[in-house]
């Protein structure tokens, strides 16, 4: 639902904007609207503003000013491309935290499966690995998102960017989806979360 509302939703509105005559910059600070409402709503229910909600909420606070200054729709657009690399950025910087970004957003996901998931991490260290790789593997996906974003506004009509860009998001979510899935499957990751079974001894089942 999250992805629909902050990425197919605001796409349906732009065009929707633009086949009723209204400006390519106005358009697409109003396309901002629906992902800053679901942030304003989870908000008014938990109290928590997570980093993500703060980056919508900024780029649509960023979005009305540089209308109100008459800004140009593709500097709106390459914008819009470079808010990807904090959250690049915010994946990297996490393989030093406590835990890495992939493996909280899977136990936020998965919260009755949380003990599994905390009890797999203590004791095998093939584990953390692979969360680690696979958060890699997602910051280096949206790293080269940014850069077709920005090849796509520079070079592409106006108009033609944001369909093409939530497009080539959905792929990449798609295959970067598959291939987290297919490396929990051959580590032995997914069987010693959901299934309980003992987590793979060294040498069995390893990650590439």
């Amino acid at each position: 639902m999250s992805l629909v509302v902050d990425l197919a939703l605001p796409v349906a509105v732009y065009y929707g904007l633009r086949a009723g005559g209204v400006g390519q910059t106005a358009a697409l600070c109003l396309s901002g609207v629906p992902p800053a409402v679901r942030v304003s709503y989870v908000f008014a229910r938990t109290r928590r503003l997570d980093p993500i909600g703060g980056l919508v909420l900024l780029g649509l606070a960023l979005g009305v000013l540089s209308a109100a200054i008459g800004g140009d729709p593709r500097a709106l657009l390459l914008r819009n491309a470079l808010f990807g690399l904090p959250f690049a950025g915010w994946m990297l910087l996490s393989l030093r935290a406590r835990r890495p970004l992939t493996y909280e957003i899977a136990v936020s996901l998965l919260p009755n499966r949380a003990d599994a998931f905390e009890r797999a991490w203590l004791e095998e260290a093939w584990f953390r690995r692979v969360w680690r790789r696979i958060t890699v593997l997602w910051a280096a996906g949206i790293l080269v998102h940014v850069g077709a974003s920005i090849v796509m506004v520079a070079t592409l009509p106006v108009d033609a960017v944001p369909g093409l860009d939530t497009g080539l998001w959905f792929g990449m979510f798609a295959v970067l989806m598959v291939i987290t899935q297919v490396a929990l499957f051959r580590s032995g990751a997914m069987r010693a979360v959901f299934a309980g079974a003992p987590a793979a001894a060294p040498g069995e089942s390893q990650p590439a």
